[in-house]
This record gives structure tokens, sequence and C-alpha cells, in this order.
């Protein structure tokens, strides 16, 4: 055993990851059905995390153990866990821009992108000339100048996941959650103990440990969740409305009804599974439109509700222009059978002076309204056609 470390304690630690990790992932492999980049973002968290798990003993069992192999599987590991720690912290800063505001700007993904391969970069140098970290003749392992670029990277992406949380909470206000200490909490008491305490081997478990905490607090809201699109429920939405009936006062809301046009069109020419596939890419461009402003939730069918945190007019306005640019760039990007478009209706909640029934049915008849007049419009241009 070698004397410098704890070997037992590093060992019994991983393994409790490995364990930890691996049930993790077998019971959200169902997430790859789905192939949301919230999802994918997870998983690559939770891979790299076991493959670290796995490395971390490896690489101090072989440290000071004279010979070329295992000088290579520290140079192998140490490099695996400096590039997994920072890819996990990366992966975890996409999650969260995904889950809560449904896109990531090209602005915040060139920053994330730039720190990531500025790393990948010094450790492929490092082969040739150490900079992060030396093996010396008896392959002891040693902390050379630039190992503090990987830990202040890493510190500010988790910080950087911060901003972003609060941001997201800030644009949307009470419609946003998610409980971030989950994730914080064990990877910087993780961080605090390894950094100072060379020798003690916790970050990949404390990274695992995170995980853990995100899955139990997504797994709770898997009741609020349609299973197709992944959006909010009816479900959610009535827990929401009803929560906000009584604090009336510390709500500015606007509900957004929309309702596609012609989309029992669309499943009966083409079928059920296109007409999934209409509302799935339907989602994605009502979240990309309210981003972190708002909450999207699917009704009924092909009915959606959004929920966003003003009720200005302008800025009311902006999102159902930008719902319906989308829809257009959506239709002249992809060569679909179909078309998606539809009409949207609008109102203010207030509900010191209306009920929360009066509410979804004002927003419901201000939508068909506009139906009605989106379908009027297309009957004069047919006949023009004619």
């Amino acid at each position: 055993m070698n004397p410098l470390f704890n070997l037992e304690s590093i060992y019994v630690t991983n393994i409790i990851g490995i364990i930890l990790l691996a049930v993790m992932i077998v019971c959200n492999l169902w997430r790859l059905q789905s192939r949301t980049h919230a999802n994918m973002n997870l998983l690559a968290m939770m891979f790299l995390t076991l493959v670290s798990c796995i490395a971390d003993p490896i690489s101090y069992t072989m440290k000071g153990l004279p010979g070329v192999l295992p000088k290579i599987a520290v140079y192998a590991s140490s490099t695996w866990l400096f590039a997994a720690n920072m890819l996990a912290v990366f992966c975890w800063n996409r999650f969260l821009a995904y889950y809560l505001n449904g896109s990531m700007s090209k602005k915040f993904r060139r920053m994330l992108n730039a720190i990531v391969s500025f790393g990948l970069l010094l450790l492929v140098i490092n082969f040739f000339y150490p900079i992060v970290f030396s093996i010396d003749d008896n392959n002891l392992y040693s902390r050379e100048k630039f190992y503090s670029f990987f830990l202040i990277a890493d510190y500010l992406l988790v910080i950087n996941s911060l901003v972003t949380y609060y941001k997201s909470k800030r644009n949307g206000g009470i419609l946003k959650f998610f409980p971030i200490w989950v994730y914080i909490v064990p990877i910087f008491i993780g961080g605090v103990v390894q950094t100072l305490f060379y020798g003690i081997s916790v970050i990949p478990t404390s990274i695992a440990i995170s995980i853990a905490g995100i899955l139990a607090s997504l797994q709770n809201e898997m009741i609020y969740r349609d299973v197709l699109t992944g959006v909010f429920n009816r479900a959610y939405l009535d827990y929401k409305l009803n929560k906000f009936a009584k604090h009336p006062n510390k709500q500015s809301i606007t509900g957004l009804m929309l309702d596609l046009n012609g989309f029992k069109k669309i499943n009966d020419d083409l079928g059920h599974s296109v007409g999934d596939e209409a509302l799935i890419a339907t989602t994605k461009i009502l979240q990309r439109a309210i981003g972190s402003h708002g909450l999207v939730t699917r009704y009924a069918g092909d009915e959606f509700i959004l929920l966003i945190n003003t009720q200005d007019d302008d800025e009311i306005q902006t999102h159902i222009d930008r719902i319906q640019n989308l829809f257009d760039q959506y239709n002249q990007a992809n060569e679909k059978p179909y078309k998606l478009s539809a009409s949207i209706g609008s109102h203010k909640l207030n509900l010191k002076k209306e009920s929360v029934d009066s509410f979804i049915n004002t927003i419901d008849f201000r939508m068909y309204e506009n139906k009605k007049a989106f379908y009027a419009s297309h009957r004069v241009l047919d006949r023009r056609k004619h």
C-alpha cells in the first residue's frame, strides 16, 4: 500500500460513487429516448463522473510505484480527472441553461466552449511539457503552475451556473424554480476538502452526490411534466395558478393560450407520429421564444398555455411576435410535409378581480377569436387565388 495516501478510504469513497452512479445511469437510460439537450448533458455528467470514480483510485494506486506502466497509468488517469471535472461542470452549465430557459445564447455557448477548449489544450501540452502536473522518476505527482487554471475555471463555471440560475429566476420571477443548492453544496465542500488536503479523494463522489440531488429534484416534478414534449402539463398549470390565487398581490403575470392551426389535418393526413413530431417542434419553438421569462405548459392536445413574467403591453407583443417569427423560420428551414402556425390569445392575470377559471376562459376566448380571424383571412386568400 502506498504510504503517502490512505488508499482504503480512497477505494471506499470511489466505490460508493461508482455504485451510486451505476444505479442512476441504469434508472435514467430512458432519458436517451427523448434526447433533449438537458437530458443529454445530464447523462454526460453521469458518464464523466462514473469514469472519474474509476480513474481516481487507479491514479492514487499507481503513484509512487516504479516502472513505465504505472507512469502511463498516472498520466492517463490524472489527465482524465482534470478534463472530466471541468467537462462535468461544463455539462452542468449547459443542463441548467436548457432546463431553465429551453435554449442557450451563442455568446454563452462560445464562452463555455472557449474555457473548456483552452483547458483541454493545456492537458495536451502537458503530455510534452509539464505545465499542469508532472510525474517524477518515482512516479509521484506534483502540481504545476497551470494547475490553478483548472481550479479557477471549475469554480468560475460553478459561479457562472449561479448567475444563469439567478438571471433566469429574475426574468421568470415566481415562475422559475430549481433547488440549485443540491448541486452546489456537495461540489463546493468536495472541492475545498480535496484542495486543502492533498491525498484525500472526494471530488468525483461529491459530483455523484450532486447529480443524485438533481435527479431527485427532477423526479419529484415528473408528475408535472408532459410525457411527449417534456414541458409542464395542465396539472402544474393548475397548481401554479391556484398558488397565485392565495397571494393575488404578488404576481405580474400574463397568460398566452396558443392553438396550432390545421393540426387535425396533420394528424388525419400524415398520421399521429408526424403529429407528435409537430407538437415536439412546437414546444421547442415556444421554449426558445419565452426563454427565461416564463414557462410553457401543454394544456390539452395541440393547445398550450404560456405564463410570462410581465404585464407590459410592448413586452407581451414582443413575445407573441417572436413566437410567430420562430414558426416562420421553422417552416422555411425545414422541408416538412406540413407548416406550423398558431392562433394566440393573451390576457393579464388579475386574481383580485377574477377566478382561475375565468382567466383560462378569457385567454381561450381570445385565442379562438384570433383563430377565426386567421381562417377568415385564409378563405379570402383562397378565393383570390381562384
